[in-house]
C-alpha cells in the first residue's frame, strides 16, 4: 500500500553516460540470453510470457473437465526479486559462461 516506506525506492539521477553504458550492456545481453535460459523461463524476456499462457490454460482446462474437480490459476510475483540477487554467484556464472573480460 502507500503507507508502507519499504514499497517505496529513493529518485536516482543518472548522466546520460550511464544510460548509453546501460543500453549496450542489455543489447551484447540479448544476443547470448537465448543460448542459456530455456524457451520455458520467459521471465524478463521481452514477448516470451506470451507463448506460455495458452498451453497453459489448456492443462488446466484439461485437468478441470477429466478430474472433474475445479482449478485456480495463481500467477505469483517475488516481492522486490532484483534486491535480493546474489551478485558474487552471478558475477562467477558469467565468468563460467565465457563472456569474455570486453563483455
Amino acid at each position: 500500500t502507500r503507507l508502507l516506506i519499504k514499497n517505496y525506492r529513493p529518485i536516482s539521477l543518472l548522466n546520460v553516460d550511464y544510460k548509453i553504458f546501460a543500453t549496450i550492456i542489455v543489447d551484447r545481453l540479448k544476443r547470448f540470453l537465448s543460448q542459456f535460459i530455456h524457451e520455458d523461463q520467459n521471465g524478463f524476456l521481452k514477448q516470451q510470457i506470451k507463448h506460455n499462457i495458452r498451453p497453459i490454460l489448456d492443462v488446466l482446462e484439461y485437468y478441470e473437465i477429466h478430474s472433474g474437480q475445479q482449478m485456480i490459476l495463481l500467477f505469483l510475483d517475488a516481492q522486490k526479486a532484483f534486491d535480493n540477487v546474489k551478485w558474487t554467484f552471478l558475477l562467477q556464472q558469467i565468468r563460467y559462461m565465457e563472456f569474455g573480460e570486453k563483455f
